[in-house]
């Protein structure tokens, strides 16, 4: 077989008439002493119907000169999807065709110490993932709190608040406020007042009190100045403040001295010293020290009813149930759906 015929191979694994009739006329081509070797296949010897090879006997192009053919493992990520590294637009199109909704808001009771009855909700988002499932808001809040999609979550957090608030006034629920968690890096990095005012204009709030932005404790490793500036800010709103999980590890407590939020929510661990003969004191001391602050309590993580009776003596606010609660009262599943928190009952006598 010439060279010239086994270019065209390289090109076409089927061999057609054009190719053989090219391969017949190559001696012309060829050197003289090449010659004689064409005579061994001359097309006037040869009947039209054989000038193409049956299928059986024609030659398969070398293994190394067609890679791509000949290795699946290499060709498959290009064509399959399945195979390519997933991109963000991939995420969004699965999300859609899933019909979930990728962010959700979902709230825990905030009950009276003394009626035992919800008084407040506090909001949690969570992102529903269809490649991650369920993300609570403590495995992403820290890391969003460093980029610019803090800033997204605490608009979409507070609008998703307002609307929230709305629904439980239609529904006859006539709660004092529900939170919504606020990135401490807008503080420094907006225009904190005018963020905040314009979208409460946006959501055509009746009440702003009833709204309450909830600051996490890394808040106050920031600028402390900005961040009481904020606070101020959100009182000429007429908008709520709640300071999240302080007491836990390093929360400094001076800082309360100077920034006067409406309310403290205290780390769940703390609850706990009320069981300490050893530390209830300590406890209740602390509580009377925010309480002369003029901000509110709510306490965290309750366990039983022994907690509840002793926290009732400290004129607490309210306080957020222990999913591990073991106690006579009735409470709401936590973190449950807007129209579930809608259902509970607002005076119950339990």
């Amino acid at each position: 077989m010439s060279e010239l015929f086994e270019e065209k191979l390289s090109e076409s694994s089927e061999p057609s008439a054009d190719i053989q009739a090219e391969e017949d006329f190559a001696p012309a081509e060829q050197p003289a002493e090449e010659a004689p070797e064409v005579e061994k296949s001359p097309a006037e010897e040869t009947p039209a119907e054989e000038l193409v090879p049956d299928e059986p006997k024609t030659e398969e192009p070398p293994v190394e000169e067609t890679p791509a053919e000949e290795s699946p493992a290499e060709e498959t990520p290009a064509e399959d999807p399945k195979y390519r590294d997933p991109s963000l637009a991939d995420y969004l199109e699965m999300t859609i065709q899933s019909c979930v909704l990728p962010l959700e808001m979902r709230f825990s009771q905030i009950n009276g110490t003394y009626r035992r009855y919800p008084r407040a909700y506090r909001s949690y988002t969570f992102i529903n993932s269809v490649i991650e499932g369920v993300i609570p808001p403590e495995k992403y809040s820290f890391a969003a709190d460093q980029t610019e999609r803090g800033a997204r979550l605490t608009k979409w957090n507070i609008k998703e608040a307002a609307a929230a608030i709305d629904a439980f006034e239609r529904a006859g629920r006539h709660i004092e406020f529900v939170t919504a968690r606020v990135s401490p890096q807008i503080v420094k990095e907006v225009d904190f007042f005018k963020f905040i005012k314009d979208i409460l204009d946006e959501c055509d709030l009746i009440d702003n009190s009833k709204l309450c932005l909830e600051f996490p404790k890394t808040a106050l490793y920031e600028n402390r100045e900005e961040l009481r500036t904020a606070v101020l800010s959100l009182k000429l709103l007429k908008v709520r403040s709640a300071l999240s999980n302080f007491g836990d590890r390093d929360s400094a407590v001076t800082p309360l001295f100077e920034i006067p939020f409406d309310f403290v929510i205290l780390a769940p661990w703390l609850i706990e010293n009320v069981n300490d003969k050893n530390k209830e004191l300590p406890f209740e001391n602390l509580l009377g020290f925010i309480h002369g602050l003029g901000t509110g309590v709510i306490v965290d993580g309750v366990k039983s009813d022994d907690q509840l009776t002793i926290l009732s003596r400290y004129d607490t606010f309210g306080y957020i149930p222990s999913p591990a609660y073991e106690g006579e009262v009735v409470h709401g599943r936590l973190r449950m759906p807007l129209d579930e928190a809608k259902l509970q009952e607002e005076e119950a006598e339990y």
